[in-house]
C-alpha cells in the first residue's frame, strides 16, 4: 500500500511538470495587413506612433511594426537609412556613433538588421534593434526597444521576433469588400408593360 502511495504521488509530480505552457498570441493589426506571433507574456499596446501598425511588450521591451510599400523608396537599404535617422537622430551619444547596417535573412528573405545603444534628449538611456525585411511588394520594419539595464538581455528575443513577422495585405488596404450582389439575368426580371390604350371601333 505504501509503495503504491509512492507512486501516485510522482505520477502526480510528473503530470504537474508536464503541464503546456501557456500557447504564443497572434496579434493583427486593425488594418489587416500584417500580424507577428509573440511569446508568452507579450501583449498588444497602442502604437507610439501612427505610422506603426502593430506594439507589443512584455514590460520590458517594446516591438513596433510597420509595413510600407517598395513604390515609395528606391530599395531596402534606402529604407532601411530612412528609418534609422529618423529613430536614432533622438540620441545625444548613441553607440557606435554611426549605424551598422548588417545584411542577414528572415524566413529566406533578404534582410538589414541594425542595432545600437544611446542616451535620449530626456536622459532616459535605451537600446534598440531594427530589422528591415524586403517582402513581396512590401518593406517591413520591425523595431524593438528596451531600456539600457534591461537591452542585453532582450536584444536576442527583440530579434527573432522579425521572423514572427507576417504580411497580410498592403496597409491601409484593409479587409476585402464584400461583392454586391449579381443582377439577375433580364429573363427573370418580370417585365411590365404599359397599359395599352382603347382601339376605335
Amino acid at each position: 500500500m505504501e509503495s503504491r502511495s509512492i507512486g501516485m504521488l510522482a505520477l502526480a509530480a510528473l503530470a504537474a511538470f508536464a503541464l503546456p505552457a501557456r500557447a504564443d498570441t497572434t496579434i493583427k493589426s486593425d488594418d489587416a495587413s500584417v500580424e507577428i506571433t509573440v511569446p508568452n507574456g507579450w501583449r498588444q499596446t497602442k502604437p507610439l506612433s501612427p505610422v506603426f501598425q502593430i506594439q507589443a511588450t512584455d514590460g520590458r521591451a517594446v516591438i513596433l511594426i510597420r509595413v510600407a510599400s517598395k513604390e515609395d523608396y528606391n530599395d531596402l537599404k534606402a529604407f532601411a537609412q530612412v528609418a534609422t535617422s529618423r529613430f536614432t537622430k533622438r540620441f545625444t551619444d548613441a553607440d557606435p556613433p554611426e549605424p551598422k547596417f548588417e545584411d542577414v535573412q528572415v524566413n529566406g528573405n533578404r534582410a538589414i538588421r541594425v542595432s545600437a545603444k544611446g542616451t535620449q534628449s530626456n536622459g532616459v538611456r535605451r537600446g534598440y534593434v531594427m530589422t528591415f525585411i524586403d517582402t513581396d511588394g512590401m518593406f517591413v520594419e520591425v523595431l524593438g526597444i528596451a531600456n539600457a539595464s534591461a537591452f542585453q538581455a532582450e536584444q536576442q528575443i527583440m530579434a527573432e521576433l522579425a521572423g514572427r513577422v507576417k504580411v497580410l495585405a498592403a496597409a491601409g488596404a484593409g479587409p476585402t469588400a464584400q461583392k454586391p450582389p449579381a443582377t439577375p439575368p433580364a429573363g427573370n426580371i418580370p417585365s411590365r408593360q404599359p397599359p395599352t390604350g382603347r382601339q376605335p371601333r
